[in-house]
């Protein structure tokens, strides 16, 4: 064989396995691994993100309670 024809037989070789491994990056089964895994990553970092903010919500809420209250009561005063 000559050079030019190995040559050429080589770069189909890899442009083959290139595009063989770019396909099988790009599968859509391995993009759903890959959302799986990122997600079972995330998901207990959010949950905490989650309880954290519905308990400053209640926090904040009591305390909206507390000034409405203290506003109401100021008014009642006034009023007398």
């Amino acid at each position: 064989m000559e050079e030019p024809e190995m040559q050429l037989k080589g770069k189909k070789v890899t442009d083959k396995f290139t595009e063989s491994v770019y396909v099988l990056a790009n599968e859509p089964s391995v993009a759903l691994y890959r959302l799986q895994e990122h997600v079972r990553r995330s998901l207990p970092e959010l949950a905490q993100h989650k309880a954290d903010m519905q308990r400053w919500e209640e926090q904040s809420q009591g305390a909206i309670y507390t000034v409405e209250y203290a506003c109401r009561a100021h008014m009642v005063e006034e009023e007398h």
